[in-house]
């Protein structure tokens, strides 16, 4: 998903335009003065995309089809090292040719270009999402951990028997659906189900709103944590996770000074962290063990596709790409 830090690097110079009134889009029904929507959630490879094609139709200023896929296709025959290492770049064709492939890290150039972030060291791209590696020394290292029952406990650390390596078709297999009640006294409530994740998946719930934070140019597609911190939620054993908010406000509505929560996503945190209030660690270096050689140790900043996973998104006032 979006960074944070995009806030202040997207340069869009047109004004919000300032409504005279809260926008109120037309709900899936009424009764009495409660209004309620119900959302489906759909299947994406990054922000706004699902195998480089854009999902929602964006409103303006922003790119109508602005969009960044953070996964690839995992490539078996890429170097150890180096810049030619990476995961194969996905393409509109492979949502329907490549589902049985696995999905790897890699790093969209674009989108660190447009953060102003750093380029994760070649060694993090084209790792399955069973082989990103995880914090498990009390320095902060970080080392892909070997699967539950392969080493005998307490020492190494493992990753739970549950953490397998996703296909491009596992991963786009995730559905859910939101119901919003919003009150005439201006609270809502929202109840989300998920299913089809991983057993256990560590998942966050993030608002992906139009707005201008302080100190930027123009608006910007700003993630924020939906229902404040924290915005956890862990997916049962069969794959599925509610989520439940009372908000003060109702996400449905467009506010009086012209900013919308565009979209959900939902982030796979498949680096077995949670970061507060923004989606993923800043990218500052942190010292990784070589996966390809245990002995080897090597510093690297992180970025969206390596530590985060956008795995869904429900529109809230945008609509499908036509």
């Amino acid at each position: 998903m979006l960074s944070v830090y995009i806030r202040r690097k997207l340069s869009i110079h047109v004004p919000v335009v300032l409504l005279a009134a809260t926008v109120v889009l037309p709900a899936t029904s009424v009764a009495g003065d409660v209004r309620t929507w119900v959302k489906e959630l759909h299947p994406t490879t990054g922000f706004n995309t699902d195998c480089n094609t854009p999902v929602f139709s964006l409103p303006a200023p922003l790119p109508a089809d602005l969009h960044f896929d953070v996964i690839g296709l995992y490539n078996p025959d890429a170097p150890a090292e180096g810049e030619m290492r990476d995961a194969f770049t996905l393409q509109q064709s492979d949502c329907e040719t490549s589902l049985g492939t696995h999905i790897a890290t890699t790093s969209n150039l674009e989108l660190l270009a447009l953060l102003g972030a750093p380029e994760p060291d070649s060694r993090l791209k084209n790792l399955r999402t069973n082989e990103i590696p995880k914090i498990a020394s009390p320095d902060g290292t970080r080392f892909t951990l070997p699967p539950e029952n392969s080493v005998a406990p307490p020492f190494p650390p493992t990753n739970n028997a549950t953490n397998q390596a996703l296909t491009l078709g596992e991963f786009r297999g995730v559905r859910g659906k939101m119901k919003v009640k919003c009150e005439a006294g201006g609270t809502a409530h929202v109840k989300l189900k998920l299913r089809n994740y991983q057993p256990h998946e560590l998942l966050t719930v993030w608002a992906i709103w139009l707005a201008t934070p302080p100190g930027a140019a123009g608006p910007a597609p700003v993630p924020l944590p939906f229902g404040g911190v924290p915005n956890v939620v862990v997916a049962d054993k069969h794959g599925v996770a509610r989520f439940t908010r009372t908000l003060s406000y109702c996400p449905m509505d467009i506010q009086p000074n012209g900013e919308q929560l565009l979209m959900l996503d939902i982030a796979s945190h498949v680096d077995g962290n949670v970061y507060g209030a923004v989606p993923g660690t800043p990218p500052i270096e942190t010292t990784f063990v070589d996966p390809n050689d245990p002995s080897v140790t090597f510093t690297s900043p992180l970025s969206e596709g390596i530590v985060t996973l956008t795995r869904g998104a429900i529109p809230m006032t945008v609509e499908l790409m036509p």
